[in-house]
């Protein structure tokens, strides 16, 4: 598990730019860093499929693209979540790089 968290780091620093969650200035909103750091937390709570649907919700109230989170672990993972929700070995691929996310994300400032 930690080898594949490792290998997805740098994925992650890429994705984080490439879906413009760090700025230009490389700053990341605080509200960023608390839906990628309580998203693996909601897994384990709630299930992978209701945390997906919960944050892929384009039409919710909340204040910056929180679907965003999920669109960085699907390329992360190179994988489309909803379509593999049957794949035994997704959860805890997502798990890892929520972690790899989450860690990849303290690199940068918040703001």
């Amino acid at each position: 598990m930690r080898k594949r968290i490792e290998n997805y780091i740098p994925k992650a620093l890429e994705v984080i730019k490439e879906l413009n969650i760090a700025n230009s200035n490389g700053e990341v909103s605080k509200q960023f860093n608390g839906y990628i750091s309580s998203f693996g937390a909601s897994v384990r709570q709630a299930g992978l499929l209701a945390t997906v649907l919960f944050y892929a919700n384009a039409n919710s109230n909340a204040e910056k693209e929180r679907e965003k989170v999920v669109t960085a672990i699907e390329k992360i993972i190179n994988k489309n979540i909803q379509q593999n929700i049957n794949d035994k070995r997704l959860k805890s691929e997502v798990e890892d790089a929520a972690v790899a996310l989450k860690l990849a994300i303290r690199t940068f400032k918040l703001i």
